[in-house]
């Protein structure tokens, strides 16, 4: 339920859109918010990543710069992750 109520909107629009967006965020937020090496681990460009980060704060309404907004979705993400390796 956790991931749900922070990722639920991420993923649904990644499904219903065949977007990344959740991956997205889920590196951005391992690799520390560091746009550089965020955009490198996605092998795309620091402008696209922007472009990324920025609809998904239009999406969720999230700020990701507050640090309990980004310890709850670095949670999530990295839950989100695990339960994704348990179920392939």
């Amino acid at each position: 339920h956790f991931t749900d109520k922070w990722l639920g909107t991420l993923a649904s629009y990644d499904r219903a859109r065949h977007t990344d967006l959740l991956n997205t965020l889920s590196q951005y937020l391992r690799h520390g918010g560091g746009y550089e090496v965020t955009a490198r681990a996605l092998s795309v460009h620091r402008s696209t990543l922007k472009y990324r980060l920025q609809r998904i704060r239009e999406l969720t309404g999230y700020d990701l710069a507050d640090p309990e907004t980004h310890f709850n979705l670095q949670l999530a993400t990295r839950a989100w992750v695990t339960l994704r390796a348990i179920r392939s």
